[in-house]
């Protein structure tokens, strides 16, 4: 606690050393009413605002001093401050994606010299995006790394509301929802995976600057969103421990001084229902905003289940409540409150080696068979708060402090065996509790070198628990001859003793159980603090060097044990050596202990070309902590810490503010890599999914996105990935590997998407809009095993959202397609079932349609 209380101090000193108070003289600004003086302030400086034809604000803006190396980005109010000056004569130069580049001649005196200044867009003109990817308002160009952004407009023209569909316009990126607690974030290749209460996730998700270290609560339901930004690449040093591949991160909208809102409501395909909802309003003017948003989205599952119940479908609900306070013209705090609640039909695991009740194999027929009906399920909720404060010492200087308090629950039930028989009941139930705590120093140190330092800390607890049910009359076949599991009408096939074969000796005819239970129940306590300091400085006109580091000490703490739960006790498991449970053998509580102290970092260098163009070359430094688990004997496994060591180069440009390029490669090397795997191994009573270490993997690729406005109501837009990502020849040890040569799974070779938005008025009032859309994967494993059969060939899926928007009043009706192409495809292959050879499947969704109607006030 003493070094915590020292670290605070000392970064207390150097930001306040390095910023300077903020003036209010003779000029008015934003920040009226206000007299401050500080004898530190330099003898020539300027401030200024930035804001386009509506007065709004524009965060993110370049603005420099021609023939000096000094330059800053506007904050998110606009404003801005050049330090260091000299008297005379100066050519200010603003610049911002999608406006028009501003020079202005200005005569700079002693003291504050202030100015205004208004961007023009052009007629055609691409969507300007500010980004927060290192932790200050920067317009995209100007970061010189692997970053998207999709925007509200992009969100809304494109009617994206899964993280699925968000992810086909991402180059590199692949998110899979499987229900509504378990969603896989692939970043280049690798896989974000959480099965274990103590593992570390690969690729961190944040919600508002907040970590969302469970996957459960990574999937969020995407309403009343300002943007999405999506970083490639190891991003420990800005965005800490869980961010060894890459951070998604999402900003919903926050209150604002103006009275607005809309309203939506629709359906669509499968008895869809969907409502939503947003209203601002200034409760003070220009002091306290508050702003609340809900959404209800239900609709049937997909996939109809002879034994009660639809598969593969949606009902969730969640709200959001946040609250601006500006209590002086240096402090903001903004509150936000969360909740979400999903309660969808369980997942279609399908076989395609047994048939359903109706005597069909089609995994895209439409109908299971899982005996189960509708006790099958996928559930979580999620509530969270998070307070941040701002203090500036200037526009470009500030301290920052994050609080935030998350609690998720999740649940999920499934049928292993993908029948009707009772082989493999299957369910999860996971909790969390999480308390995260940052705070930050964001500088601007002559105008010149401008970064942020800080320190936070985090703690979690986690507890998961896995229940399997089981009637071993049908079981039994699992571990014999899975080709008699039912019949060809899909009915199970029982026997109700152990036979008289060889291999059973003395164990023959011992009855079966027809109800056996057991439960596997771990518990976690995770910590971190961690220090940091990332940065960027203007070496010449044209080159600029960023860096970071990032310090991390780790406590993991697990927890397992294993109990027999109810029913009889398993015959089976006589075989298996885990008697009297089946899967996992009884023991008493046992714990784990895992303390590390790591370091992680990155160094990059951008050359100017040009305002509207520049390169970049960068290395970073990744790191997955080490995994606590036990096996299904309750042996204590510890693996190595999985690290990533990343080269990417790219460039961005943007021209006559219609075009927007940026395209980017890489190559990384991984060792003590990760990987997961079904595990099924009778002699030793091993039945599990764990992670095991893979050695060693490579992967290089090419990633680039382009937009571009043709004409004032055309643009269109476009992103391509290619990727090779494999496992090495030999692992640490110089040992042959098991997976050489294999590709990483949820891994395609190519991708891309294309489309574009049209609009035409109609009348004054009217006008008419269509945004199509296409994307499409190469050839897809589902395991690092690359098993024949657990894969998906190409293919692609055709969107289309269109329809009028009236001006006023303000109303929009959309009508919607999503696979217009009906194109049939699984997300998943081999899963449980896998275990015993007999894999399941899980069937993408069908075309579906829809409308919605919207006023916005």
């Amino acid at each position: 606690m003493k070094n915590a209380i020292l670290i605070i101090l000392i970064l207390f000193v150097a930001c306040t050393a390095f910023g300077q108070a903020k003036k209010n003289g003779k000029v008015k600004r934003k920040y009226r009413n206000v007299e401050q003086v500080s004898r530190n302030l330099p003898t020539v400086f300027l401030r200024g605002e930035v804001y386009d034809a509506e007065k709004n604000p524009l965060a993110g803006a370049s603005v420099s001093i021609d023939g000096t190396l000094k330059g800053v980005n506007t904050n998110e109010n606009g404003g801005f401050i050049i330090e260091n000056l000299v008297t005379g004569k100066a050519r200010l130069r603003i610049s911002f994606v999608g406006y028009k580049t501003k020079t202005i001649d200005y005569i700079l005196g002693v003291g504050e010299n202030f100015h205004k200044i208004m961007l023009l867009q052009e007629n055609i003109h691409i969507e300007p995006i500010t980004v927060n990817a290192q932790k200050r308002e920067q317009q995209i160009l100007d970061v010189p790394a692997a970053i998207t952004a999709i925007g509200a407009t992009s969100i809304e023209q494109n009617n994206i509301t899964e993280l699925g569909q968000l992810s086909e316009f991402v180059p590199g990126l692949y998110i899979r929802e499987q229900g509504a607690n378990r969603p896989s974030f692939v970043i280049r290749g690798l896989t974000s995976d959480e099965v274990s209460p103590s593992a570390q996730p690969r690729i961190s998700t944040y919600y508002n600057n907040v970590p969302i270290n469970r996957a459960s609560s990574a999937s969020v339901e995407l309403f009343d969103m300002e943007q999405v930004e999506v970083l490639k690449g190891p991003q420990n040093t800005l965005f800490g421990r869980g961010a060894q591949a890459g951070a998604v991160h999402f900003i919903s909208k926050k209150p604002g001084n103006n009275a607005e809102g809309y309203v939506t409501a629709g359906t669509g395909s499968f008895a869809q229902k969907e409502f939503r909802a947003a209203v601002n309003v200034p409760i003070i003017e220009d002091k306290l905003f508050v702003r609340a948003a809900g959404i209800y989205n239900a609709r049937d599952g997909y996939v109809e289940n002879t034994f009660g119940g639809t598969l593969n479908g949606k009902n969730t609900i969640a709200g959001r409540f946040s609250a601006r306070f500006l209590p002086a013209f240096n402090h903001k705090l903004d509150l936000i409150v969360n909740y979400q609640k999903d309660d969808t039909p369980g997942i279609a695991f399908m076989s395609k080696m047994f048939p359903n009740t109706n005597g069909v194999t089609d995994v895209f027929s439409g109908t299971a068979s899982l005996e189960q009906g509708e006790n099958l399920e996928t559930g979580k909720d999620f509530f969270d708060a998070t307070l941040n404060y701002k203090y500036y010492l200037n526009e470009n200087t500030y301290w920052s402090s994050i609080s935030s308090y998350r609690n998720s629950n999740s649940s999920a039930r499934w049928d292993g065996d993908g029948t009707a028989a009772a082989a493999l009941d299957m369910a999860e139930h996971g909790g969390a509790e999480q308390f995260y705590q940052e705070i930050r120093c964001n500088f601007s140190r002559n105008s010149r070198f401008n970064g942020s330092a800080g320190a936070s800390y985090w703690r979690e607890k986690a507890d998961q628990t896995y229940n399997f049910s089981f009637n071993e009359q049908n079981t039994f076949y699992l571990f014999f001859d899975p080709t008699y599991l039912v019949m060809p009408d899909g009915q199970p096939i029982s026997v109700s003793a152990l036979p008289d074969i060889p291999q059973l000796g003395t164990l023959a005819g011992m009855p079966l159980p027809t109800d056996h239970r057991e439960e596997n129940y771990s518990m976690a306590t995770n910590q971190a603090a961690e220090i940091f300091i990332d940065g960027t400085y203007q070496l010449t006109k044209k080159i600029f060097v960023s860096g970071g580091v990032r310090g991390i000490y780790d406590r993991y703490k697990l927890n397992s044990e294993t109990v027999f739960t109810g029913g009889q006790e398993s015959t089976l498991g006589m075989l298996t050596g885990n008697y009297p449970n089946l899967f996992f053998k009884p023991s008493q509580q046992q714990e784990i202990n895992k303390n590390t102290m790591s370091f992680t970092g990155r160094a990059g260098i951008k050359y100017k070309i040009n305002d509207g163009a520049n390169v970049f070359v960068n290395y970073s430094r990744g790191r997955r902590p080490n995994v606590l688990q036990f096996t299904s004997s309750g042996e204590k496994e510890i693996l190595n810490a999985e690290v990533l060591n990343n080269y990417d180069a790219g460039f961005k440009t943007s021209f006559l503010s219609k075009v927007f390029i940026d395209a980017v490669g890489f190559y990384q090397k991984y060792s003590d890599f990760q990987t997961s795997a079904w595990i099924a191994d009778p002699a030793s009573g091993e039945f599990n999914y764990k992670v095991k270490d893979g050695g060693k993997a490579t992967s290089y690729g090419a990633e680039t996105s382009v937009k571009v406005a043709i004409i004032e109501q055309l643009d269109i837009f476009g992103n391509y990935a290619w990727l090779n990502a494999t496992f090495d020849s030999t692992g640490v040890d110089g040992s042959a590997q098991e997976y050489a040569g294999n590709s990483f799974r949820l891994s395609p070779e190519h991708s891309f998407t294309f489309g574009f938005n049209a609009r035409a008025n109609i009348t004054p009032n009217i006008q008419l809009f269509v945004t199509p859309s296409y994307s499409y994967k190469t050839h897809i494993y589902f395991e690092d095993a690359n098993t024949a059969g657990l894969e998906q060939a190409a293919y692609g899926l055709l969107n289309i959202n269109g329809g009028l928007a009236l001006a006023d009043p303000k109303v929009i009706l959309s009508v919607y397609t999503s696979n217009l192409l009906n194109e049939k495809y699984v997300t998943s292959a081999g899963n449980t079932g896998s275990l015993f050879g007999i894999p399941t499947f899980v069937p993408g969704a069908p075309r579906m349609y829809g409308a919605k109607l919207t006023w916005k006030f």
